[in-house]
């Protein structure tokens, strides 16, 4: 089936973007533009409003990298790391290599300031895999309310011990895959790659697996309190992002829950994560809007392109702070990022 993939992936590309750009016509060709043009007089405080929770995102994603870095984040100050992190990432978003190719710029910034490649790898891989486990948390919770906090009904503590039921089988996971020092994250990788034969699976990727999970485990037993502080920065990062609907959504008089807005979020990243080969996941992220705020009863098409129009343009705001930083990191830091 992989090989299948990788060998029409171009053709499979097409025909995603095909039905994806096709159904956003159809979404479009429905909207009601008188009802939209009130919605867009918010907009102003609308975006001002987004930027700031998608600042506040950044912030908190580059708190956690610091710690990642131990003492070696004594050699750069927290602003070259916000601006070193924010290049990288708008790099990964809109590269078709995606995260390959915005870590190992982070990777080769941070050699030239001064952190051997092993600390700064280190600290990109262990800031990575917070941030997606951050995210799985959050994905669960998001899960959990459109399964079970639906069936329930409104029972409050029940669904609250479910989800401290589930959230401590996660942690659980953590303790044991991540920062265990047997190192079974990277066994399991190792033991997948000989029991299915996955082409996908090298030898490369099996070794980064055990390079990460040894650099977590490492990290853990020493820095616990750093360790969890940048995990709970993780899934802190990951709710600013979720604000971003709230405070859109609120400003156009809809009564939605935090809850919510992370179960949108969250849902549109599975999108971007399985349309990741896109750059900028252009199509994608616009379906998977539409379909996430259809998830929790938000069926208006004209929300939908709001919506859409506020993080897009959140999106184009910060690649052209990213490109200004660009200009900075070459000019003033004398580091060079292009031949």
């Amino acid at each position: 089936m992989i090989d299948f993939i990788n060998k029409y992936k171009k053709y499979l590309l097409a025909v995603l973007l095909i039905t994806v750009f096709l159904l956003i016509i159809r979404f479009i060709s429905s909207i009601d533009f008188n009802s939209l043009k009130t919605y867009l007089n918010e907009t102003p405080g609308m975006f001002a409003g987004v930027l700031t929770a998608s600042l506040l995102a950044y912030l908190t994603s580059t708190l956690a990298w610091n710690l990642c870095m131990g003492n070696e984040a004594k050699k750069i100050s927290f602003i070259q790391l916000f601006i070193f992190r924010h290049v990288g990432e708008m790099l990964s978003l809109f590269n078709p290599t995606s995260i390959v190719a915005g870590e190992s710029l982070k990777a080769f910034i941070l050699n030239k300031k001064g952190i051997s490649t092993k600390h700064g790898v280190s600290s990109i891989l262990l800031h990575r895999v917070l941030v997606i486990f951050g995210g799985l948390f959050l994905a669960i919770m998001a899960l959990l309310y459109l399964t079970v906090g639906q069936i329930v009904n409104g029972q409050n503590i029940l669904f609250i011990l479910i989800v401290v039921v589930m959230a401590m089988l996660l942690v659980y996971l953590v303790l044991r895959l991540l920062v265990h020092p047997r190192l079974f994250l990277g066994k399991s990788a190792e033991k997948l790659k000989k029991r299915t034969g996955w082409s996908f699976i090298t030898d490369d990727l099996v070794t980064s697996v055990y390079d990460m999970n040894d650099t977590s485990a490492i990290f853990f037993r020493e820095n616990k309190g750093k360790f969890l502080f940048a995990f709970m920065l993780c899934v802190t990062h990951w709710i600013f992002g979720a604000m971003e609907f709230y405070i859109v959504l609120s400003m156009m008089g809809l009564d939605v829950s935090i809850i919510k807005a992370v179960t949108v979020e969250m849902g549109v990243i599975i999108f971007k994560t399985v349309g990741a080969i896109v750059p900028g996941q252009i199509g994608v992220e616009e379906y998977g809007n539409k379909v996430m705020l259809d998830a929790i009863g938000i069926v208006n098409n004209e929300i939908w392109l709001v919506v859409t129009l506020m993080r897009r343009g959140r999106q184009l705001f910060w690649l052209l702070v990213a490109g200004i930083f660009t200009l900075i990191i070459t000019k003033f830091s004398q580091i060079k990022l292009y031949k």
